[in-house]
This record gives structure tokens, C-alpha cells and sequence, in this order.
């Protein structure tokens, strides 16, 4: 075989390879919830936890079960109640939120392995997807999670600004407008994700446990939700995405709120 023809094989290989690893993680969706970037961080003994983007554009809809052919799943929600709410709009399964734990993975829990999953939903049904097992030698070990963030801390020392909050939620049409009254911090999106400087940063926002992403101002809009009642938090966080702690508590507000 020519250098060429061995050239053009390895490239059709390549290729191939390339299409199947692409379908598999390919956005998995019900034609109304999306779930994207599928991961699992190993925690230990077999286990993992998976983080996932939920992107809804449907009504507003409850996470209620999960499973997997390989694994024992559950859902873990810090927000408790009958599953974790999901409100029209973006959400995340994420390490400082609800998030999905697995037990017994065995031999599957190798970086690079798809670990197949079932996430069903009160509206929208069942939902597949296929999470990546991530490196921990590369990405960093999650063994302490749904904290609220509590997983790295930066505590704030003698003489730093000591970051207080208070937030208010209420009713905007079919949505809830949240407002944070911050005290002795700043909210900087253009320092997001660089060196931590004393009273700056930014929010984490979250509904029933689930984490619905950051905030760089002092407002949000949370979309529609389903019926029942719902913790809305906030938690601030500095440039580097530690949680701000001062004394022993979590620099953190919440309100409640009930969805006819």
C-alpha cells in the first residue's frame, strides 16, 4: 500500500471516528427541553456526579427521575421538595446545585467513557443523553458538592470589605424579577474569572436547588416556573469563583416564593 493510500485511510478512520463520538454527545432533546454538555466528575469508590446545561422552551417543568443501564442514579436537590423545578428558559445540573449522583459505575467510570443516562421530566417526558467522564488528574475531583458553591471558600480576612446581601423577589407577568441589595461589593463581569480582589465578583442564582447561572448586576428575570413553592438564593462569589465566607456563613440571601 502507497504512503498516499495509507494517508487517505487513516483520514476516512479519523473521520468516522470523529462522526460517531459527534452523534453520541450530540444535543439530546424532547422538543422542548435540550440537555447539553454532559459530564461526569468522579467523587470516589465508583461514584460520580453529572453536570448538564437544560435549556427549556416549553412551559415550566420538574426534573422528577433519572436512571442509568449502567449505574445506580439519583437526583440530589439541595432545594428538596418533589424534584428540582425547571423554568422556562436556562438552567444547569451543576456542582454548587442539584445535580445527578451515580453509584456503582465499576469499570465505567474511566475518563473518556459515555455513561448513558435517562432524565425524565413531569412535561416533557423522557429525555437520553450520554455523559462524558471527565479526567479528575485534569479537571480537579468533586468530591464536595451541592453546597451552594461551599466546595471552595475564600474567607474573608481582617480589614477586606465583608460583602452583606438581602434580595427581594417579585411577580413580573408570568416571570419573577429578582433584586439584590448588596453591601461592601461590587458586581464586575469584566473581572470574571481573574484574580480575586477583595469585594468584587459576581452572584450565583439559583431556584429550588437548581442553578440558573451568574449574575453581574443587581437584577434577574427567573422564567416562568411550575406550581409549588420555591426557594430563590443567591450566593456571591469572588473573581475566581470562590464562595465568599464570612465569619462561618456563606455570604447568601433567600426568598420564597409560591407559584400558583
Amino acid at each position: 500500500m502507497t504512503v498516499w493510500k495509507k494517508a487517505l485511510r487513516l483520514t476516512v478512520l479519523l473521520v468516522i471516528a470523529a462522526a460517531v463520538v459527534g452523534f453520541l454527545l450530540w444535543p439530546r432533546s424532547s422538543g422542548e427541553i435540550t440537555l447539553t454538555d454532559a459530564k461526569v466528575a468522579p467523587t470516589g469508590s465508583g461514584a460520580g456526579a453529572v453536570f448538564l446545561s437544560i435549556a427549556n422552551r416549553g412551559r415550566p417543568d420538574r426534573l422528577i427521575a433519572v436512571s442509568s443501564p449502567v449505574a445506580e442514579a439519583e437526583i440530589y436537590s439541595p432545594g428538596g421538595g418533589p424534584g428540582p423545578p425547571i423554568p422556562s428558559g436556562e438552567a444547569a445540573l451543576a456542582a454548587d446545585g442539584a445535580h445527578i449522583r451515580l453509584r456503582g459505575l465499576g469499570d465505567a467510570l474511566q475518563p473518556g467513557s459515555l455513561i448513558p443516562l435517562t432524565l425524565t421530566f413531569e412535561r416533557a417526558g423522557a429525555v437520553t443523553a450520554k455523559a462524558i467522564v471527565t479526567d479528575p488528574a485534569a479537571h480537579g475531583a468533586a468530591a464536595e458538592v451541592g453546597l451552594f458553591g461551599m466546595g471552595d471558600i475564600c474567607r474573608v480576612g481582617p480589614g477586606e470589605p465583608a460583602p452583606r446581601i438581602s434580595l427581594s423577589v417579585v411577580p413580573y407577568g408570568e416571570r419573577w424579577q429578582v433584586r439584590v441589595a448588596a453591601e461592601d461589593f461590587t458586581f464586575s463581569e469584566e473581572l470574571d474569572g481573574s484574580v480575586h480582589l477583595p469585594g468584587t465578583g459576581h452572584g450565583h442564582i439559583y431556584v429550588g436547588g437548581m442553578k440558573l447561572g451568574r449574575l453581574y448586576s443587581s437584577e434577574a428575570t427567573i422564567g416562568p416556573l411550575p406550581p409549588g413553592r420555591h426557594e430563590v438564593r443567591v450566593t456571591l462569589n469572588t473573581n475566581d469563583h470562590r464562595a465568599y465566607v464570612v465569619g462561618d456563613q456563606p455570604v447568601s440571601a433567600s426568598a420564597v416564593i409560591e407559584v400558583d
